[in-house]
C-alpha cells in the first residue's frame, strides 16, 4: 500500500523529494521504510519526466484535486508551445481566455514543478481564489525564482500574506519580485521589508514602481536592505520610479553609498533632489552600474548655480554606465557643464546613451553643449530634443559633427524658429564624407519645405541607417524627393514618416522607388496619413500600401541581388559635390577669359594648367560610370564569392562530422540505459539508418545560407 502510494506520487511529481510532499511517515518497523527508500532510489533513475517537468500530469492531478474540468488545450500549449520555446516562464496571459476558476489548477500545478522558475501574472484579471493559489505556490515551491505580479490591483493586505508565506518556506528559491503598478503604499512596503532580507538566494531584482510609496515606506524598506549586508552583493535591479519620495530618503542613500552590485537603478519621477543623490552614487555605484534613470526629478532645491563635486566625480569615475536619462530635470548650466566635462574625462565607459531632453537648456545650455560635446568620446547616442535652443541649435549641431563617437542623434521638437539655418547644419553633417551618424531622429518639428535639403542629401549619404521624420508635414513634394533619394541610397534600413500629410500620390512615388531599393527593411505603417486616403479611395490605398509592404518583405529576405540594384553612387540629380564642381568650372572659365588678355609666358602656363584641370573635371562626370564597368567585370569569378563557396563546403563538412559524433554518443547512452533491447545489432543498425536519413543537412542548404545571407551583406559592402 505504501509502495503503491509512493509510486503514484512519484509518477506525478518525479523531481521533488518525497519528504517535501509528505512531511512525515510513521512505519513500523523502521526497516520497511528503509526498503521503501531503496526501491525509490532504483525507480527514480528509470522514471520518465514528461515535458516541462511533467507539468501536464501535475495539471491533471490538480484538476482532480480541485474538482475542475481538465482542459486539453492547456496541456497541449505547455507540451508543445512551451517545450518548443524552451521557456521556463509560465505566463498566465497565455490562458486568459479561460474562466477564472480554470486558472486555479494551472497555478496549483507549480507547487511541486521544478521546470518552471518564473511565474508571470501581470496585467491579468485574477480572482481572490487565484491570488490565494499563488500564495500557496510560494509557500510550497522549491524552484520558483521569479514572480511578476505587476498591475493587478493588489493592496497592502496581499503583501502582508505574501511576506508571511515566504517566511514559512525556508527552502524558497525566490530572488525576483515585481509588484509595480499596485497601490501597496507604505504599509505594503513595511510588510515586504520583513521578508526581502531573509530570501535564501538573496534579493536580485526588486520592482516597486508606481506603488504609492512615500519616503517613509522606502526608508523602512532600505533599512531592511541595510541590515542584510549580503544584499549588497546580490541586488542588481532596483526600480522605485513613480513614487513620491521627496528628499528624506537617508536610508536609501546609505544603501547606495555602500559598494554594491546594482546594475539597473530607476528612481525617475520621485521628486528626489539629484544633487544630494550623487553623493551616495559616487561612493557605492561607480563599479557595476549600467543603467541609471533619474529623469523627471529636480536637480536642486536651491537657486544656487553650483553643482556638487560628487556630481562631476561620478561621471568621470563610473566604469560601466551605458544609459543615463536626465530628461525633464531642469538642469542648470553649471550642472550640464560638469556632466559633460566629467564624461569627457572618463576613460572607462564606452558606447553610452545620454538623454538630456526637455531640460529647457536655452541659449546658455546651447553654448555649453557647443563648447563641450565634441570632447565627450564615451557617448554613442545623444538626445537633446525639446530644449528651446532655437537658432543656437545650428552651432550645437556643427559641434556634434566633430564628435566621431556619436552614432545616434535625437533632436525632435527643437526647431520652432531658424529652421532653415538648423537644417543647413544637419545637411552639412550628412554630406560630410566622414559622417558616422547611423540614426537621426527629428520628429514633430513641422519643417515642411525646410526638410527638402535633408531629403536631397540622403542620396549619397553612406552612414545613415535609421531616419525618423514623422510629424514634419513634408507633403507629396517631400515624398517625391524622398523617393528619388531611395532609388540610389543603399544604406537606409528604417524610415518613420507618418503625420506628414502624404497622400496616395506620395506613397505611390515611394512604392515606385522601392522597386529599385533593396536595402530598406522597415517603414512603420503610417496610420495617420493613410486614414484619410482610405476614406477617399480604399481600394487604391490598399493596393499601394500592400505593394510597399511586399517590397520591404522582399528586402528582408536577403536574396542575392544584381549589380544594377547596387550602383556606385552616380549622384542624386546633381549632388552637392557635383554642384560645387560645376561652380568651380564656371568660375575658372571666367578667370581664364579675363586672364587671357595678359600676354606673358607665366599667364599662358597658368591658362594651360587651368584648361587641363577643367578638361579633367569634365571627364570626371563619366568617371563613376567607367568605374562601375570595371567593377562589373570583376563580378565574373569574383575571388570573394569563390572563397564563400569554399567556406560553405567546409562548414557542411564540419556539420556532418558533428552530427555523426553526436549520434554515436547518443546511441552509446541509449545502450547504457536500455541494454536489453539494444543488444540486438539489427535494432542498432535500423536506428543508425533512421538517424542518417533524418539528420542530413544538404550542402545546398548550407551554401544558400552562406551566400544569400552573409554573402549578400559582404558583396554589397564591397560594391
Amino acid at each position: 500500500m505504501i509502495s503503491a502510494l509512493n509510486n503514484a506520487i512519484r509518477n506525478i511529481f518525479p523531481t521533488v523529494p518525497l519528504q517535501h510532499i509528505i512531511k512525515k511517515i510513521d512505519v513500523i518497523p523502521n526497516t520497511r521504510l528503509q526498503q521503501l527508500r531503496d526501491l525509490e532510489a532504483i525507480a527514480s533513475s528509470r522514471r520518465e519526466v514528461g515535458p516541462c517537468g511533467g507539468f501536464s500530469t501535475q495539471y491533471a492531478c490538480m484538476c482532480d484535486f480541485h474538482g475542475m474540468t481538465y482542459r486539453e488545450e492547456v496541456a497541449w500549449d505547455v507540451d508543445n508551445i512551451y517545450v518548443s520555446l524552451n521557456t521556463r516562464e509560465l505566463c498566465l496571459k497565455d490562458f486568459d481566455y479561460l474562466d477564472q476558476k480554470d486558472l486555479i489548477p494551472i497555478i496549483s500545478a507549480l507547487e511541486y514543478n521544478t521546470w518552471f522558475t518564473k511565474l508571470r501574472a501581470n496585467q491579468v484579471k485574477l480572482s481572490h481564489d487565484n491570488m490565494d493559489r499563488i500564495l500557496h505556490v510560494l509557500r510550497k515551491s522549491l524552484n520558483l525564482e521569479e514572480i511578476y505580479l505587476d498591475n493587478l490591483g493588489l493592496k497592502a493586505d496581499f503583501v502582508n500574506k505574501f511576506s508571511n508565506v515566504l517566511k514559512l518556506n525556508p527552502a524558497t528559491a525566490l530572488h525576483t519580485i515585481d509588484l509595480s503598478y499596485n497601490t501597496i503604499e507604505d504599509k505594503g512596503a513595511n510588510y515586504l521589508s520583513g521578508c526581502v532580507s531573509r530570501l535564501n538566494k538573496g534579493l536580485v531584482h526588486l520592482n516597486l514602481a508606481h506603488c504609492g510609496l512615500s519616503s517613509k515606506g522606502v526608508n523602512h524598506l532600505a533599512a531592511a536592505l541595510n541590515t542584510n549586508t549580503s544584499l549588497l552583493s546580490t541586488l542588481t535591479y532596483l526600480n522605485l520610479s513613480g513614487n513620491s519620495l521627496k528628499d528624506d530618503i537617508s536610508n536609501l542613500h546609505t544603501f547606495l553609498s555602500h559598494p554594491n552590485s546594482l546594475q539597473h537603478v530607476d528612481i525617475s519621477s520621485t521628486d528626489v533632489i539629484l544633487e544630494n543623490l550623487f553623493g551616495a552614487l559616487v561612493r557605492g555605484c561607480t563599479t557595476n552600474l549600467v543603467h541609471l534613470n533619474i529623469s523627471k526629478n529636480p536637480f536642486s532645491s536651491k537657486k544656487s548655480k553650483e553643482a556638487p563635486i560628487s556630481f562631476k566625480q561620478f561621471f568621470s569615475t563610473t566604469l560601466n554606465l551605458k544609459y543615463l536619462n536626465m530628461s525633464h530635470c531642469k538642469l542648470p548650466q553649471e550642472a550640464l557643464k560638469n556632466l559633460l566635462l566629467g564624461l569627457a574625462c572618463n576613460e572607462f565607459t564606452k558606447e553610452m546613451c545620454l538623454d538630456i531632453s526637455n531640460n529647457g537648456l536655452g541659449s546658455q545650455g546651447a553654448h555649453v553643449l557647443e563648447s563641450c560635446v565634441h570632447g565627450v568620446r564615451c557617448i554613442s547616442s545623444l538626445d537633446i530634443s525639446d530644449n528651446n535652443m532655437d537658432g543656437d541649435l545650428s552651432n550645437v549641431v556643427l559641434a556634434i559633427s566633430k564628435n566621431k563617437s556619436l552614432r545616434h542623434l535625437h533632436m525632435g521638437r527643437s526647431m520652432k524658429k531658424h529652421m532653415s539655418t538648423i537644417m543647413d547644419a544637419v545637411v552639412q553633417i550628412l554630406q560630410d564624407d566622414e559622417c558616422l551618424l547611423q540614426s537621426l531622429i527629428i520628429p514633430d518639428c513641422r519643417l515642411r519645405s525646410d526638410m527638402f535639403n535633408l531629403l536631397n542629401a540622403l542620396g549619397d549619404n553612406k552612414s545613415l541607417e535609421t531616419l525618423d521624420i514623422s510629424g514634419n508635414l513634408i507633403g507629396d513634394s517631400g515624398a517625391r524627393l524622398l523617393a528619388k533619394a531611395l532609388q540610389i541610397n543603399n544604406k537606409l534600413k528604417t524610415i518613420v514618416l507618418d503625420r506628414n500629410n502624404i497622400t496616395l500620390q506620395g506613397y505611390h512615388d515611394i512604392a515606385y522607388a522601392l522597386e529599385s531599393n533593396r536595402t530598406l527593411h522597415y517603414i512603420p505603417f503610417p496610420i495617420f496619413d493613410v486614414t484619410p486616403c482610405m476614406k477617399a479611395n480604399a481600394e487604391r490605398t490598399d493596393a499601394i500600401m500592400k505593394k510597399i509592404q511586399d517590397l520591404l518583405n522582399r528586402n528582408v529576405t536577403l536574396r542575392r541581388n544584381s549589380l544594377k540594384t547596387f550602383p556606385l553612387q552616380p549622384g542624386f540629380l546633381l549632388t552637392s559635390k557635383q554642384q560645387a564642381l560645376e561652380r568651380l568650372v564656371t568660375q575658372t572659365q571666367e578667370a581664364i577669359k579675363s586672364y587671357s588678355a595678359i600676354d606673358s609666358i607665366t599667364s599662358n602656363n597658368d591658362i594651360n594648367h587651368a584648361s587641363g584641370v577643367i578638361q579633367d573635371a569634365e571627364n570626371s562626370k563619366q568617371l563613376l560610370v567607367r568605374l562601375q564597368e570595371v567593377a562589373k567585370h570583376r563580378d565574373d569569378g569574383h575571388p570573394v564569392e569563390t572563397k564563400l563557396q569554399q567556406a560553405a563546403c567546409d562548414i557542411h563538412s564540419t556539420i556532418c562530422d558533428y552530427l555523426q559524433v553526436t549520434t554515436d554518443k547518443m546511441l552509446k547512452c541509449c545502450k547504457e540505459q536500455c541494454p536489453y533491447i539494444l543488444h540486438d545489432e539489427q535494432v542498432v543498425q535500423e536506428i543508425k539508418k533512421s538517424c542518417k536519413n533524418k539528420k542530413q543537412i544538404p550542402l545546398d542548404f548550407v551554401m544558400t545560407c552562406v551566400k544569400q545571407q552573409a554573402g549578400v551583406d559582404i558583396m554589397n559592402r564591397l560594391r
